[in-house]
């Protein structure tokens, strides 16, 4: 993996480093660098992106939904889930619908990690179930199972298969 710069470096390997204390197997890809680990039944990407010329944005994400029905309620409830969420917010992609919460990479330390990854995976599991059951798709654990694959947040957008 390439870094911008070396604050990106560091919070990647310190992100690694934590990811290895708090999880049995977290699975890094090689292509991107991305870190996946489960949480609960949810599965949680950890990007490390350059932010700026001097820090990196540590992103936790997670699929709730994939293939879900694009509706107007669907669309105003996560701007209204997002304005009352303290921490992360939703995003939608195609037809799946993402929760992600950004930290700084250059303060980084094991509990802000920790509570990312906790915050992302309480939200996501509490509102996936909830979105299928009003709007279809399927939750992201679901749709692994059913595939034995995903798709990451940037290959989704950009078309690219995963």
């Amino acid at each position: 993996m390439q870094f911008e710069h070396e604050v990106q470096r560091q919070a990647h390997a310190r992100v690694r480093e934590y990811l290895g204390e708090l999880f049995d197997s977290p699975y890094q890809d090689e292509n991107d660098g991305h870190f996946y680990v489960t949480y609960g039944s949810t599965v949680l990407e950890v990007a490390v992106d350059p932010y700026g010329p001097e820090d990196a944005a540590v992103v936790v994400s997670s699929y709730c939904v994939q293939d879900v029905e694009l509706d107007l309620d669907l669309l105003l409830g996560l701007l209204e889930l997002n304005h009352q969420t303290p921490f992360g917010a939703f995003s939608l992609v195609d037809r799946d619908v993402f929760f992600h919460y950004t930290i700084f990479g250059s303060g980084l330390d094991r509990r802000s990690l920790l509570g990312a990854i906790a915050a992302v995976a309480t939200v996501a599991d509490d509102w996936d179930d909830r979105i299928v059951a009003k709007f279809g798709g399927q939750t992201a654990l679901d749709r692994i199972v059913e595939t034995g694959g995903r798709k990451t947040r940037r290959e989704k957008g950009s078309g690219k298969q995963g």
